[in-house]
């Protein structure tokens, strides 16, 4: 019998997969892009070996590649990815809520979370988000 954590585990690869290749899919129907084929590959025969290390890692450049897309093409693709379980609204709050503990803390602990913290900033910038919140982002990255 499988534990809940392992169940869980190829429930998340699943849908690392899914949001992976429907992007990439999405990506190159919105605009050129080559290496569409070769990074599906990737995310195929990383879904085989059950790497979910790899996945994490290519749906974080994957989704670093939304910003060269039009507002209204973010919107279509996040509307695909919410029509297939992907739920964004509470990866957001999730976020959201995880960089307001940080800047209410007002100092960064540690290297990971400056980079998630500089992801989190591209991110606001990238869909307009709130100006106060980048402007506490930024003057927190420039102190630490």
């Amino acid at each position: 019998m499988k534990s809940k954590k392992q169940g869980a585990g190829v429930t998340d690869m699943g849908n690392l997969v899914n949001r992976l290749l429907l992007t990439i899919d999405f990506i190159e129907q919105a605009q050129e892009f080559p290496s569409g084929n070769a990074i599906r590959k990737l995310v195929n025969d990383a879904a085989a070996r059950g790497d979910a290390r790899a996945l994490r890692l290519m749906c974080k450049e994957i989704e670093g590649m939304r910003v060269a897309l039009t507002p209204p093409q973010r919107e279509e693709l996040d509307g695909l990815l919410q029509d297939s379980g992907i739920d964004l609204d509470a990866e957001r709050a999730k976020t959201d809520h995880q960089m307001a503990a940080i800047l209410k803390r007002g100092a960064i602990a540690s290297e990971r979370e400056r980079r998630r913290l500089e992801d989190y900033l591209a991110m606001l910038e990238t869909t307009d988000g709130d100006q106060e919140t980048m402007e506490k982002v930024r003057a927190l990255l420039s102190t630490s």
